[in-house]
């Protein structure tokens, strides 16, 4: 029995071991080489691999290979970068040698410009673009999403990481300091004002327009660049179904280092005696840190005061019992609070196909994300619809519908009542009893000011809801006319709608204590916005080539039209405090409010594209704008622009230089504008206002501002030279650009003498410059079963103020016109504070060194920068510079066998970031209020402990000013995307299946301790500022991509 179980065991291994063998004798050895067509050269790194299998080798270094195969039956794929790949029947061949050609597929690839699409070969301006491919192997729920770290000179920020939130995009540094900054979006050949409600799989390609020869097509709206998207559209052939989705969690990237309870008590009864302490220095009296509680109320009141939470003079009191650790008080974590790990999913479903006759291409899309935040959310539901069809010869009708819809809940996260920023000054410790986390209001026997309430509770109370619906249809004939003419008619229509509904309780209001009775301090409000933009254009188009020379030409016209109606309700103390989302009966007071808005663009443009054999390259285009922005006497402005290209590798000179694959000269300059300022600035625009008239007030009108029929655009002039080339076989390519961007006649809205009687006016005054270099490289590192690819770019920009008016007065913005300012010679927005060198040691430091009024020991010491011995206004300096002057982005690509995986850094340096979050848990009178960051741990305590030497004391006087404690390096390096993919081997089911698992936000390096993330803003184009909002979130998923 024993030795059969023995022969049992050994029965496998036999039947293996024969298995083998045979497989042994029936394999069989194919050798060869592969050489170059052209040069004859060998190949080495060459792909070969038996069609269908994964069976393959590469080449050696002197281009042989030996490749084993199961028979002499089947293809061999011979591939290689650079080259078009060949496929060899073997036909009982053991000997195979090949030449590859070149593949100027890359070259003759098409690129999406205004108006049409060139040869990437033959582009001579600055454009930049990603593909579908990269778009959809990539978890984004924003197109814009898949621009960052893609390309050279594009900056693009997540400002806020709220479902559904605006993406910041810079295109070659800020050109404009009143008119927007944002880059012109093109979809589809149509302009639209932003890419919400596309989903990013129905991207064909996305192309960035940089240098003014590129986007002068597109005249007053330029200047910022231009974002062109493609959508995908159906090709000829049998229906073909893609399912794709992933599913994810999210977390909060990263927490701030707040003070924990002990250390929150122990710097708030620091602050209560230390206020005592310089309360009796005003009163010429001698107290101490020492002195009883009922000491300092009979001192400050009568002998008989009861000390109490509520005394008038508890500011320089403590309870004994507010101490963490007492059965009275307990610890609450607000962030852990505040944030929830979220789930988010979306899921697509499209078919495409067609005949010669008809194609289309159908896509819907659905997303649900929940916020990190309590109460924020976000849905959308997306379709699109992509038609093409034949007439009859030479007439093709182009149809797309494309509605969109989004439903959100964000509650009061950003702005003045944002929680996020609660959530980090709330005090961590309360009453056990107060039922913090369930909605009732904390601290009701210890609070000493109004300002404490549950952020978690306001979240719960307040009900915030926004429903975005968008409709964008647009239909086209292409009529071929005559040889080489072609007609293109379009018409397009993009109607957007948003109702915004709010509704605040009474107990969501940290004044709530005061009210009198049920919905006194209850809101409740509605806005409405409905925006239509309707297009009508008409574009002839001619290509011819004749021997050796190409031209292609274009002559175009378009009436633009949009209409925005905007409507806003308020009411205020209603009768109770479960109304609903909007009532205003019975309400106390109402506001209702009505704005509409039109305006008109008409246009004329052409362009001429010559090259000669592809190697000398002539481009120049001129547009005329009529806008109806603008006074009446300058309505028109003129839009010329021209480039040129040297193919300088099609020279017979470079035949030789067997390392380069293609070299091109560029040099381009243009002229574009920008008209997007607010409405009807250019006019006198009447304001309600009350008279009195014999005592009788009397409402009327008065002008708001005076009109200026000279108001007309900013134009921006740019510069740019270029060059591209790929080396070694095309392995390695370099694009890099110099350029320069002069924007004149700013878009201001100056101040205005006393005498006009008006206070600001839109002018057209000042210039603006912007100059840099932008370099792109992409490599293909390892060829063969492993290959590794990478792309890498990085970008400088140098903005500077050149002429502001006929004075150069500087211009005072940022935070309430005191934190940065526009002045000649520097930065736009350049940060103007108060330099911090220290912290005064003791009264002989104050007595002996530059001071304000009423300084203390403890308090920030200034640096006396004009040098007069007096700390005032005049020693506020520029230190910082809220545009950052490099930008990094970098992607390794790694394929083996079925697997794939993909690295995203993108990182900035040279710039600076102002923490308002800092500066309002750090201010007069909230020294020992709210809580604080853990730096605070090395404040400066006593004469005897001075800490570091540059953290103030809790009680700081200078704690109002605008300084440099709170400023911050915004330079910062991140990993923002890791995804592992794999592909499933092909069978008959499906065309292709891949699915992966990504990691969004995986991890940060920077020296950012004032807030959540160097990336922050407040949104306003000011500057960099972080207030507190929104935080980002690192997300985890798993995805799918399905292909029937």
């Amino acid at each position: 029995m024993k030795k059969l179980y023995c022969l049992s065991r050994l029965l496998p291994l036999l039947v293996l071991l024969l298995l083998a063998q045979s497989a042994f004798a029936q394999a069989q050895t194919i050798t060869g080489k592969v050489i170059t067509a052209d040069s004859k050269e060998t190949l080495p790194g060459v792909t070969i691999v038996v069609k269908g299998t994964t069976n393959g080798t590469s080449s050696a270094a002197d281009g042989t290979f030996s490749l084993n195969v199961p028979d002499l039956n089947g293809t061999l794929v011979f591939s290689f970068v650079g080259y078009t790949s060949k496929e060899v029947a073997i036909n009982g061949q053991t000997k195979i040698s090949i030449a590859l050609a070149q593949d100027t597929k890359m070259l003759d690839e098409a690129v999406v410009v205004g108006y049409g699409t060139q040869k990437r070969g033959n582009v001579t301006g600055a454009v930049a673009g990603v593909t579908a491919k990269e778009i959809e192997e990539r978890p984004v729920n924003r197109i814009e999403n898949a621009l960052a770290g893609q390309m050279p000179g594009v900056t693009v920020q997540t400002v806020s990481g709220e479902p559904g939130a605006e993406l910041q995009i810079r295109v070659r540094g800020t050109g404009s300091i009143n008119a927007s900054t944002e880059p012109l979006y093109v979809v589809d050949g149509v302009p639209v004002d932003n890419l919400r409600g596309i989903n990013p799989t129905d991207v064909a390609n996305l192309e960035v327009l940089k240098d003014a020869a590129s986007a002068a097509i597109y005249g007053s709206r330029g200047s910022n660049g231009v974002v062109i998207v493609t959508t995908k559209r159906g090709k000829k052939g049998k229906a073909q179904l893609q399912f794709s989705g992933y599913t994810g969690i999210q977390n909060l990237e990263r927490r701030m280092d707040m003070m924990g309870p002990e250390q929150w008590i122990q710097q708030r009864k620091e602050g209560i005696d230390e206020a005592w302490v310089n309360r009796g220095k005003t009163l010429g009296k001698t107290y101490t840190a020492n002195d009883p509680m009922d000491f300092r109320a009979r001192e400050l009141t009568t002998p008989t005061a009861v000390v109490t939470p509520a005394h008038p003079n508890a500011t320089y009191m403590y309870d004994p019992k507010w101490q963490y650790g007492t059965d009275s008080l307990a610890y609450t974590d607000w962030q852990k609070a505040m944030f929830r790990q979220a789930v988010m999913q979306q899921y697509q479903i499209g078919v495409s196909g067609g005949t010669d006759d008809f194609t289309y291409n159908v896509n819907g899309s659905y997303l649900s994300q929940q916020g990190i935040v309590l109460g924020t959310n976000l849905q959308r539901a997306t379709l699109r619809a992509n038609l093409d069809a034949k007439v009859r010869k030479g007439i093709r009708l182009t149809m797309t519908l494309a509605p969109s819809t989004e439903w959100s809940g964000l509650g009061r996260v950003d702005g003045k009542d944002q929680q996020a920023l609660n959530a980090i000054q709330m005090p961590p410790v309360g009453p056990k009893d107060a039922g913090v986390l369930v909605g009732a209001d904390p601290y009701p026997a210890y609070a000493w000011s109004g300002r404490y309430i549950s952020p978690v509770a306001v979240m719960e109370r307040t009900k915030v809801s926004t429903t975005r619906t968008r409709l964008n249809a647009n239909m086209g004939l292409n009529i071929d006319l005559i040889k080489d003419f072609q007609l293109q008619l379009l018409g397009a229509m993009d109607n957007n709608y948003m109702l915004g509904d709010e509704f605040y309780p009474t107990n969501s209001s940290r004044d709530w204590a005061t009210a009198t009775n049920e919905g006194a301090l209850s809101r409740s409000r509605r806005t409405q916005n409905f925006g239509t933009r309707y297009l009508a254009q008409s574009l002839l188009s001619y290509t011819h080539q004749f021997g050796d020379h190409n031209i292609n030409a274009i002559l175009g016209a378009s009436d633009e039209r949009t209409r925005q109606d905007n409507s806003f309700q308020e009411a205020t103390k209603l009768p109770n405090d479960w109304s609903g989302l909007f009532s205003n009966a019975n309400s106390v007071t109402t506001t209702n409010t009505t704005v509409p808005f039109k305006t008109n663009l008409i246009s004329v443009f052409g362009r001429v594209q010559y090259n000669y054999k592809e190697k000398y390259l002539v481009s120049g285009s001129l547009r005329r704008d009529g806008s109806s922005k603008f006074g009446a006497n300058s309505h028109w402005g003129l839009f010329p622009a021209a480039s040129l290209g040297w193919r300088l590798s099609e020279e017979n000179f470079m035949k030789n230089i067997n390392f380069m694959s293609d070299l091109k000269l560029r040099a381009s300059w243009g002229v574009t504008g920008n008209n997007r300022i607010p409405d009807n600035v250019q006019y006198s625009l009447l304001n309600p206002y009350n008279y009195s008239l014999n005592g009788v007030a009397v409402t009327g009108y008065a002008p708001g501002n005076y009109a200026n029929d000279n108001l007309g655009w900013e134009q921006t002039s740019s510069y740019n030279a270029g060059l591209d080339f790929s080396v070694l076989r095309s392995r390695l390519s370099v694009s890099a650009d110099v350029y320069t961007r002069t924007t004149s006649r700013l878009l201001l809205s100056a101040i205005q003498s006393s005498l006009t009687g008006f206070t600001n006016s839109y002018q057209n005054i000042g210039d603006i410059r912007n100059q840099g270099v932008e370099l792109g490289l992409n490599s293909r590192n390892l060829v063969g079963a492993l290959t590794w690819n990478t792309s890498f770019n990085v970008s400088y920009n140098q903005n500077k103020v050149l002429r502001l008016g006929f004075d150069d007065n500087p211009i005072p913005t940022g935070f309430t016109n005191l934190t940065s300012i526009v002045q000649v010679g520097q930065p736009v927005n350049a940060f103007l504070l108060y330099d911090v060198i220290g912290v005064y040691k003791d009264q002989k430091d104050i007595d002996s060194s530059p001071h304000m009024a009423k300084t203390l020991p403890g308090d920030s010491k200034y640096r006396d920068v004009n040098g007069d011995g007096v700390i005032d206004n005049n020693d506020r300096t520029i230190v910082g510079n809220p545009q950052p002057k490099f930008i990094f982005g970098m992607t390794n690509n790694f394929t083996y066998k079925h697997f794939d995986l993909s690295i995203l850094i993108n990182a900035q340096q040279g710039g600076q970031i102002y923490s308002l979050v800092g500066r309002s848990i750090d201010r007069p009178g909230m020294g020992y209020l709210y809580n604080k960051l853990a730096k605070w741990e090395n404040r400066w305590k006593s004469e005897a402990e001075p800490g570091d030497g540059m953290t103030p004391s809790i009680n700081a006087t200078t704690g109002a000013y605008y300084d440099t404690r709170w400023l911050y390096s915004s330079d910062y390096i991140r990993l923002k995307n890791i995804t592992l993919g794999y592909t499933l081997p092909s069978v008959r089911f499906y065309n292709r299946a891949r699915v992966y698992l990504a990691l969004e936000n995986a991890y940060i390096w920077d020296k950012y301790a004032g807030g959540y993330t160097p990336e922050a803003s407040n949104g306003t184009g000011l500057g960099s500022y972080d207030y507190g909002g929104y935080p980002q979130a690192r997300t985890f998923t798993f995805g799918f991509n399905l292909t029937l």
